[in-house]
């Protein structure tokens, strides 16, 4: 958690809230209508107890969220970067911060939190067919990009614009090419043109292409089949 407990940020805070003001504020800088999940955020506060290490407490109702605790400083200002979490879907949840030295101190702000998630339907199938692709949480870009891998084999291309203020995207695309050889794929969904495989949000999938029998008299009677599988 990074802290500021210098003058200039109080100063900062000051402006954002009437000088005759004495309840408690608390709001995310700079504002957003969505955020991801692993998203850092950073969260100010005035009207607290002054000069107090770690005496506010960060609460919420998302399950997902750890909570923390925010300094203040001498004029009683907060200003504190925590992380944000969703584990699935999207969710407007109420954080809560509580001064520990006086509780009758509190105040609570709303923010919007998505999960970086991708689906994919069907997950089998052969190779080639289109498949229905649905995202969202990828605030880290204006388009969704999808980067295959594979030894002697790599494609990269983008699957359509991202929409609304968490990013989704519902769409119809093509992964493999017909006639996909046999072995295991990686796919990586992000927002950049570039494939790097250390991006930090991203979704991971494998597709595995197998050939399949529909009799035990010939190749001749072999098929190919695809099958997805999620990574964390």
């Amino acid at each position: 958690m990074k802290l500021c407990l210098t003058a200039a940020c109080a100063a900062v805070l000051a402006l954002a809230v009437p000088a005759a003001a004495s309840a408690a504020t608390f709001v995310p800088q700079p504002p957003k209508p969505c955020y991801r999940s692993g998203e850092k955020v950073n969260l100010a506060g005035t009207g607290f107890t002054p000069s107090v290490v770690g005496g506010v407490t960060v609460a919420s109702d998302n399950p997902d969220f750890t909570g923390g605790q925010l300094s203040s400083d001498a004029t009683g200002a907060v200003l504190g970067e925590l992380t944000l979490g969703q584990a699935s879907g999207r969710r407007t949840s109420t954080y809560t911060a509580t001064d520990t030295t006086n509780p009758a101190l509190t105040a609570s702000t709303q923010l919007t939190v998505s999960a970086v998630e991708v689906g994919v339907r069907p997950k089998g199938g052969r190779p080639g067919r289109r498949v229905r692709i649905g995202a969202t949480g990828f605030t880290t870009g204006k388009s969704l990009w999808v980067h295959v891998r594979k030894r002697g084999f790599k494609r990269d291309f983008k699957i359509g614009r991202l929409k609304g203020p968490c990013k989704r995207l519902v769409g119809k695309t093509r992964i493999l090419p017909r006639g996909a050889a046999v072995g295991v794929y990686r796919v990586q969904f992000d927002t950049f043109r570039r494939y790097k495989k250390s991006r930090e949000v991203r979704a991971l999938f494998t597709i595995t292409v197998t050939r399949t029998f529909r009799g035990a008299a010939a190749a001749s009677a072999s098929a190919l089949s695809t099958r997805w599988d999620r990574l964390l």
